[in-house]
């Protein structure tokens, strides 16, 4: 692998861990209401409503793409 490639395939891992980091902030920062069981969530500071399934599968989307990037990086340093 060319050095040019793997800087490029090492900074979008770094941002994807760095998106990961921020959405996990987020959902850290929902409010549930807890008589009802719902799949939806407040921000505590700004009221918006999130629907924390769409949140975990972009959580879990990330994670897959740090993994296969993880995977070549390994893979093509040898």
């Amino acid at each position: 692998m060319r050095y040019s490639e793997y800087m490029k395939l090492s900074t979008r891992c770094a941002v994807l861990k760095q998106q990961i980091d921020e959405e996990m902030n987020l959902i850290g920062q929902l409010q549930e209401d807890p008589e009802m069981v719902s799949h939806y969530a407040a921000h505590k500071k700004t009221g918006i409503v999130y629907d924390k399934r769409i949140l975990g599968e972009k959580v879990d989307l990330l994670n897959k793409e740090i993994k296969e990037l993880e995977h070549r990086l390994e893979n093509d340093s040898q």
